[in-house]
């Protein structure tokens, strides 16, 4: 073996175990094995492995809460100001709506711009209810749709590392951002 090839596969090998490639293999443990295709704010489609080989903070809302998702913003705003800039320029935030026949890509975009939420924020559902439930199974987050039509749900963040491993989370009124943040570098 030469050596140009032998730094060729060293480098292949490191930027893979990195995750800095779409192509390089995902830990076992990875959310971003679920095949799933999601639609964003901008109507693009997208796989959770598209997020691959950046920091995500993550959480699942509807739109039409009054309460509990609202703080998810704000307590996503306030983890998102906490990382220092090295990891808030390659971050990205997540907010998956499980209401899917509401929350439209249009009507993302517009929260989206409503609360000032950059280009490093990701809005997305799907109209599948299977792909909502594994999401939620794989990031431990519980949601059900109320008689009223709304919905009750567990009210949390998780941090996941750059190929999409749980690094994190934190749950409830009582969230603590600063030590999300930690986990999100």
């Amino acid at each position: 073996m030469t050596l140009s090839i032998a730094v060729s596969a060293l480098l292949l090998t490191l930027t893979a175990s990195l995750g800095w490639t779409s192509d390089a293999p995902l830990p076992e443990l990875s959310i971003y094995h679920a095949a799933a295709e999601w639609t964003d704010q901008n109507g693009k489609t997208l796989r959770l492995r598209d997020l691959a080989g950046k920091p995500v903070a993550i959480s699942m809302i509807y739109l039409t809460c009054t309460y509990t998702c609202p703080a998810t913003v704000m307590h996503m705003r306030k983890l998102q100001k906490a990382l220092p800039e090295s990891v808030r320029k390659d971050a990205t935030f997540v907010l998956v709506s499980f209401d899917p026949a509401r929350d439209t890509a249009d009507k993302m975009r517009a929260f989206a711009k409503k609360h000032d939420l950059g280009p490093e924020w990701r809005l997305i559902t799907t109209r599948k209810e299977a792909d909502l439930r594994e999401l939620s199974t794989l990031i431990d987050f519980k949601y059900k749709r109320s008689a009223d039509g709304e919905f009750e749900h567990s009210f949390g963040i998780v941090a996941l590392d750059r190929q999409g491993r749980i690094a994190g989370s934190s749950v409830g009124t009582g969230m603590k951002t600063d030590e999300l943040a930690k986990k999100l570098q």
